[in-house]
């Protein structure tokens, strides 16, 4: 069981002078915590410029991965890795001037809007200590760059507000102890996914099979220097099942089967074989899909394409609420749309959406924990939907109004610094419905529109959407491609009509920024979908042997 510490601190203001005076937390005695720590207290006291704005504030981040990954394709090993693949990666963020006027929520021409960062550092003290001295020598320059054009900008649109370009937050720190990683057994997993790949042998149609079992582990260490800080981990275990096939029309699609392992050292070794089985049957009936039509009319979204779904047309437009001001564009492009939308009716009321950072696990599966974000405010669970209007955003220090305050949803990306993110997105419907209730209903849905059949999702893409058309006569499905669902959008949201009663979680984002959506199926009263205009793919000049 995890063990951790907690220290809740709050402050009032933020002065230049007062960073070295604010209380700091006892931080693990680790080779990360000293490193960053020593570095920070040199930056802010010895890191100047002549006529340029100081250092204010200073934050660290490292991420130590190890990763085990056992790949066969048809019954031969690709890559087997007898040990972890070690990497240590970390980023440095600077805010120079003031809490009040900074350079930070602009993006630079020159530099764009990431960080100074390293894939490759040494995880002794004096290689962790060098990396961050360079990469907070690099950050400065360019965090001074960004000051003055951030001025100028300001002064080329005449903007002029009373809001601080940062407000007073609690910070927190939370330190899990890290648990010593216990490899599974790597020949029995060789073994494992060579079996399962070779099944791909015998089903003809198919390119290529392959089985990839994945064992990753990333341990995350975070400082700034208002006290805030962090020690987490997020373990996550996969096999995954891809597929090459050339359907009948000449079609070349691929196929993904994510399987999550809650136990690696003890697979059930009788049910990935049935998963298994169970998708290559599905790639038999999908050599004969049929083409996609022009289409108007209900759709079952899958729990793993709901998912995708809720991503796509509503987290991504509650994040990022936050424009960015820059002089390479008018308007931040990846700001959330609802952004203007609190109060407003986003979504049917058949479902609330809730984000849960605090939670741990779900059904036996690792949810990303997330107890501080990178801003080092404590995080909070946030209720953003309810009677199908948005109620609140994340947030991050950064104000949108008088009056604003941070809920602890600032995340520090690869290609950003910290923005107002989601973490671990729970749909939860309010009368769910059991299997067989939903699919009566969708085929009801489908018999009121009067369709011969209608559209069954497990996953979005256009190229490897494993769709069905399912019959409204008797329920009967048929496997169908090339469907272009980009008019399935932010509308559709209010045409959510039921949602069942069994939920999944799908792994979204990236080991810098990892979170998860827990959904179950969902049904849309209406959706428009149409077929890609897309050529089939020209045979190879010799048969696969």
């Amino acid at each position: 069981m995890r063990k951790f510490l907690v220290f809740a601190l709050c402050f009032a203001v933020f002065l230049p002078s007062a960073f070295a005076k604010q209380a700091q937390p006892s931080l693990p005695d680790n080779v990360y915590f000293r490193a960053m720590q020593d570095e920070m207290n040199r930056t802010l006291q010895e890191l100047r410029s002549p006529g340029s704005p100081a250092p204010y504030y200073a934050a660290y981040k490292l991420r130590h991965a190890l990763t085990l990954s056992i790949w066969a394709s048809l019954g031969q090993m690709r890559l087997s890795s007898f040990g972890p693949e070690e990497n240590l990666s970390g980023v440095t963020i600077l805010g120079v001037g003031s809490d009040k006027n900074d350079q930070l929520g602009f993006e630079n021409n020159r530099f764009s809007y990431d960080p100074f960062g390293s894939r490759s550092i040494s995880s002794s003290y004096d290689g962790i200590r060098r990396e961050l001295w360079d990469l907070t020598n690099s950050e400065y320059r360019m965090s001074l760059d960004s000051f003055v054009k951030k001025q100028a900008y300001k002064r080329k649109k005449e903007l002029s507000t009373t809001l601080p370009d940062a407000v007073p937050s609690p910070q927190a720190a939370v330190f899990e102890e890290t648990e010593k990683l216990d490899l599974p057994d790597t020949a029995r997993w060789e073994n494992i996914v060579k079996t399962l790949s070779a099944k791909g042998k015998n089903v003809s149609q198919l390119d290529n099979f392959e089985a990839e079992f994945t064992d990753n582990r990333w341990e995350y260490y975070y400082l700034n220097s208002l006290g805030g800080a962090y020690q987490t981990s997020f373990h996550q275990v996969t096999l995954t099942l891809a597929a090459r096939l050339r359907n009948r029309d000449g079609h070349v699609q691929s196929f993904y089967e994510y399987i999550p392992i809650s136990d690696s050292r003890a697979p059930d070794e009788k049910a990935l074989e049935e998963k298994t089985d169970a998708f290559l049957t599905e790639m038999l009936e999908r050599y004969n899909a049929y083409k996609a039509e022009s289409y108007l009319g209900p759709v079952l979204l899958r729990p793993y394409a709901a998912a995708q779904f809720i991503e796509n047309n509503f987290m991504w437009q509650v994040e990022n609420v936050k424009p960015l001001l820059s002089d390479l564009y008018e308007q931040d492009p990846y700001a959330g749309s609802f952004r203007e939308k609190k109060g407003m009716r986003v979504l049917s009321n058949v479902v609330d959406i809730v984000d849960k950072p605090l939670l741990r696990e779900y059904k036996g599966l690792p949810l990303f924990y997330m107890p501080v974000d990178d801003e080092g405010v404590p995080s909070q669970e946030l209720k953003l939907t309810s009677l199908g209007r948005l109620r609140t955003f994340p947030l991050s220090r950064r104000p949108l109004a008088e009056g604003h305050e941070s809920n602890g949803h600032a995340r520090l990306s690869a290609y950003s610094y910290p923005r107002e993110s989601l973490t671990n997105v729970f749909v939860e419907p309010k009368t769910p419905l059991s299997e067989d209730a939903l699919k009566e209903e969708f085929l009801a849905m489908c018999r009121d529109w009067e369709l011969e059949y209608c559209y069954e999702l497990e996953t979005f893409g256009s190229s490897s959407a494993r769709a069905w058309r399912v019959y409204a006569e008797d329920g009967r499905r048929v496997p169908a491609y090339g469907l272009d669902l980009k008019n399935i959008s932010t509308r559709s949201l209010r045409d959510i009509a039921a949602a069942g009663g069994e939920d999944s979680v799908y792994y979204t984002g990236n080991p810098d920024r990892p979170g998860t959506i827990v959904t179950p199926s969902l049904l849309l009263e209406e959706a428009e979908i149409l077929p890609v205009d897309a050529k089939p793919d020209r045979a190879p000049f010799v048969p696969k042997p």
